[in-house]
């Protein structure tokens, strides 16, 4: 895990005088309402430069997460791929060692946009993500996941396949494991679900509701549909678009204009 001296370098960088001048026009202008547009099914919400890490989906690479983040992109986010090639999982190596290679990921986006970063999860990978938020949580802003199975401890027999990947050489999920999975990040965090997921049983994607954390079901979405389903997009790029500083769950929205 990260010092506090390291983290307060990164949260701090030293900046030439230009970006000087940029971040506090960034920030004036992530204060502003959002507008949003609509794309047939969906409602598309606009951003102000907010940027996002995305993980892939287990067995998946950047071509997994590339259409989600041309999506991103365009509406005005700024969209990062984990960096890490394909999701096996940890296999051989445990995953406190697997987050210590993730975190030099979240500290390089922090660094290079000047900002708390957004972390996008799609299926296991969206443990990681959680994780990760409880490691250098003044780096990031909020956490999303897709499809992401980390109530572990409603899976009491780990039937899920993608917890699988996480067992121990002894073929089973150590309950300490269990139960830091469950525990919620201590940022904003959105999970998105859907009943129809067909790999991951929803239960496992049920986060505890509080000021800060909430669920979103997706009603007829796969597991391999979830970023690409219209009402997800409205919920991930709602999520990013919101103001710094003032998460409201998913629905509790101010007026807009739409583009």
């Amino acid at each position: 895990m990260l010092s506090q001296s390291t983290l307060r370098s990164v949260v701090q960088p030293a900046v030439p005088a230009f970006d000087a001048l940029r971040l506090p026009l960034r920030a004036l202008l992530k204060r502003c309402a959002p507008s949003a547009r609509r794309e047939g099914d969906s409602v598309i919400y606009l951003g102000q430069g907010q940027p996002v890490i995305v993980f892939p989906v287990l067995g998946g690479g950047p071509d997994s997460t590339a259409p989600l983040r041309r999506i991103l992109d365009d509406a005005g986010f700024v969209t990062y791929d984990w960096g890490m090639g394909v999701d096996t999982g940890p296999r051989d190596r445990n995953l406190s060692r697997w987050l210590r290679d993730l975190e030099e990921r979240v500290i390089d986006v922090a660094e290079a946009e000047g900002s708390a970063v957004t972390l996008l999860g799609w299926s296991l990978s969206g443990i990681y993500a959680r994780e990760l938020s409880k490691r250098t949580n003044p780096l990031v802003r909020q956490v999303i996941t897709l499809g992401t199975p980390f109530n572990a401890k409603a899976d009491a027999h780990l039937r899920c396949p993608l917890l699988k990947v996480l067992e121990s050489g002894y073929g089973n999920l150590a309950v300490n494991l269990r139960h830091r999975l469950s525990q919620s990040p201590p940022v904003p965090s959105t999970s998105i679900y859907s009943r129809s997921d067909g790999l991951v049983p929803w239960q496992l994607c049920l986060e505890k509701e509080t000021p800060q954390s909430e669920n979103v079901e997706i009603d007829g979405a796969t597991h391999r549909g979830l970023p690409a389903h219209p009402r997800a997009l409205e919920a991930i790029t709602d999520r990013l678009a919101q103001p710094e500083g003032e998460w409201r769950p998913f629905g509790a929205k101010s007026s807009l204009a739409f583009n």
